[in-house]
């Protein structure tokens, strides 16, 4: 089989500036003003009962993007709606998906997490009836980009995407979890914790310390709720880095050398099979990927580029 190629974008660190904390904390504090546009909402099943919710928009051409959020995130989370701009400015639908348990609207009996490749699959399937005819794209940015290689992998569902685009995400579980306790990670790590504290708190009806940590919160909800004996089962059962070799799918993986808290060296190791186009910057940190050089339809925000870049080569596949 003929390997996937992508004319990647160049990329020159933001400032000189080699700082994956840097790169991290730019990402996601520096607004951005995606076009607004009209979104339907739908409610998807999920086969336990649970359901989830989408936001989506029709559009003219022949694909559809579907794009789901990290932890702590949901379908208009800044990343979320910069995507979605870059496929409308192609006339592609697109498909903005919350997990379960992150649209007030649809309370779950079970929580999202790494491992739940069937959650995305009933999006797809789901997208295969809105969308009949239309080329299927998922992107999936950290720990979706962890649920969306649990699919394509087909270890947690079956039905496939035709391409999928996966950015930042975590191949082992347990590495990156426990690298969030350490140094500087742990003002991410107090970040994710303080997201879904309240939640926690709701749903076992009992208070929690202020400055816990997101492996506590994986100990004590994320593992029971969902039938794991614990975090570090969960962990291993839903890491997907021993597999990625079962891939059949065209995919786009983009990870960078100083992403805080995912080891490159994961990615560097992992059999990935030709069909899946691996690009590894030397600065990027974890979804960040400021460029010193500026674009003129992306600014500074050199992961937009990528993206747009890898619709674009999509659309001729």
């Amino acid at each position: 089989m003929k390997k996937l190629q992508l004319d990647v974008p160049d990329f020159l660190p933001f400032l000189k500036i080699n700082s994956g904390h840097l790169q991290t904390i730019l990402g996601h504090i520096i607004p951005s003003h995606p076009t607004e546009i009209q979104l339907f909402r739908e409610e998807v099943g999920l086969q336990d009962g649970d359901r989830l919710s989408v936001h989506y928009h029709k559009g003219s051409s022949d694909t559809v993007v579907a794009v789901f959020h990290g932890l702590g995130g949901n379908s208009f989370s800044d990343y979320m709606l910069r995507t979605a701009d870059i496929a409308l400015k192609k006339n592609h639908s697109i498909v903005l998906v919350n997990h379960r348990g992150a649209d007030p609207l649809v309370p779950s009996k079970k929580s999202y997490h790494s491992g739940r490749g069937e959650d995305a699959e009933a999006v797809v399937s789901w997208m295969r009836e809105k969308f009949p005819g239309k080329k299927l794209v998922t992107v999936g940015f950290s720990m979706s980009g962890s649920i969306l290689l649990n699919l394509l992998t087909k270890r947690h569902g079956v039905c496939q995407p035709d391409f999928a685009v996966i950015v930042n995400a975590p191949l082992d579980l347990k590495t990156a979890a426990y690298n969030l306790t350490k140094g500087l990670n742990r003002v991410y790590d107090l970040r994710f914790y303080l997201i879904l504290k309240p939640i926690v708190e709701k749903r076992l009806n009992q208070k929690l310390s202020q400055t816990g940590r997101t492996i506590d919160i994986d100990e004590l909800y994320t593992a029971p709720l969902n039938g794991y004996s614990g975090r570090d089962d969960y962990y291993v059962k839903c890491s997907t880095k021993d597999y990625l070799d079962r891939i059949t799918t065209k995919t786009f993986v983009l990870s960078s050398e100083d992403d805080p808290f995912i080891d490159v060296t994961d990615y560097r190791l992992a059999n990935w099979p030709d069909l899946v186009h691996l690009t590894i910057q030397k600065s990027g940190g974890h979804m960040g990927y400021f460029s010193q050089e500026r674009h003129p339809n992306f600014g500074h925000r050199w992961l937009d580029h990528y993206l747009d870049a890898v619709l674009e080569k999509i659309a001729i596949i």
